[in-house]
């Protein structure tokens, strides 16, 4: 895998200009300053090479840049596991629910959430904006519908045991009282305003700012985050467990384009052309030569903002298409109202029967 990378940098050094190419193994800094900005692809390679070069590392050594947490790593297990075992077990009988497709998704969406807690983005977030967006892109966005498109809870529940699948079953009824207290602070409009509310608290500055000083917190902070947009997107998508009754097309609508869309638009454009730092806490740190903390801005706003908007926006408009979908389904044969049998009066039908 690490040759595999290391061909892939030369074929996409060679295609950029003389004074962009670098060694594949080891990276030279004087020679990255002469990488445009203005070339996207060069801005990309120049950050991921200068910061190999500022940790003195080689690309293949990349690879091995893992982080290990043993409790985020354990809870990555435990959510996988189940999945698969009740995915065998399906399997077996043909259930409509065990498809590859899903299981896919799934195994992208726990895919998504290592990226985000195990990968050299943890490093890359100390040092640069881009790194924390990376982040919030895979957790808040990624994640939630890939996992929630594999019906997991359903799937989970058929690998319990039967008196736990019970149990689990027995307490989300709405003649419980957990089951009522369940289904108030699942509501959508209360997950629309906790979604709406972390949202903010995750881009105020000075809470953004604590955070990244206190590495262990940041890490909770980001499964909390997690745990708020798999709320998110349990409603709209409508593929986790039924405790109401589905929401309708429209209201999914406005609520992914009022509550995903509109904040994380309005945050991308604001830190893209944002004049001055918004983060104390990146100011002077950035590890890339000829990169400022307004470009590093700039550019973490621009992934918000246009792989925020896809997602969003992809996802409202599939929702939508869900409200034309019964114009599209085959409308049954026009009556004939020549027929005597169709005018007839109720119970005169004896006068016309035998005719």
């Amino acid at each position: 895998m690490a040759q595999a990378l290391t061909s892939a940098m030369s074929c996409v050094a060679s295609i950029l200009p003389p004074a962009c190419k670098f060694d594949q193994n080891r990276v030279d800094p004087a020679l990255l300053q002469n990488i445009p900005l203005t070339y996207p692809l060069g801005l990309a390679i120049r950050l991921l090479a200068t910061m190999l070069a500022s940790m003195n590392a080689s690309i293949p050594e990349l690879l091995t840049a893992w982080k290990f947490y043993p409790v985020s790593a354990a809870v990555m297990l435990s959510l996988f596991l189940p999945y698969m075992w009740g995915w065998l077990r399906m399997r077996r009988t043909a259930a409509p629910l065990a498809t590859t497709a899903r299981l896919i998704s799934y195994v992208a969406g726990i895919f998504a959430l290592a990226l985000a807690l195990h990968s050299p983005l943890v490093v890359l977030q100390q040092e640069l904006l881009i790194g924390r967006a990376a982040q919030q892109i895979l957790i808040g966005l990624l994640a939630p519908p890939l996992l929630w498109l594999a019906c997991p809870a359903h799937v989970i529940l058929r690998g319990l045991p039967a008196s736990s699948r019970r149990m689990v079953v027995g307490k989300l009824k709405y003649s419980t009282p957990s089951g009522r207290l369940i289904r108030k602070l699942t509501h959508p409009l209360v997950i629309w305003l906790l979604a709406f509310s972390v949202f903010l608290l995750w881009h105020e500055p000075a809470i953004a700012n604590w955070l990244l000083a206190h590495p262990a917190v940041y890490r909770l902070s980001l499964w909390g985050v997690w745990v708020t947009y798999m709320l998110f997107w349990w409603h709209p998508l409508g593929t986790g467990p039924r405790l109401r009754s589905a929401m309708h097309p429209a209201i999914a609508f406005l609520f992914v384009i009022i509550g995903g869309e509109v904040p994380n638009m309005v945050t991308g454009v604001t830190l893209a052309f944002r004049q001055t730092p918004a983060y104390a806490y990146y100011d002077g740190r950035l590890p890339v030569p000829g990169l400022t903390t307004l470009q590093d801005q700039m550019v973490s706003g621009g992934m918000i903002w246009f792989l925020g908007s896809i997602v969003y926006v992809g996802v409202a408009v599939a929702i939508l298409g869900r409200v034309f979908r019964n114009f599209e389904s085959p409308r049954p044969p026009p009556i004939s109202w020549d027929a005597t049998e169709r005018t007839i009066a109720p119970g005169l039908e004896h006068r016309v029967i035998g005719r």
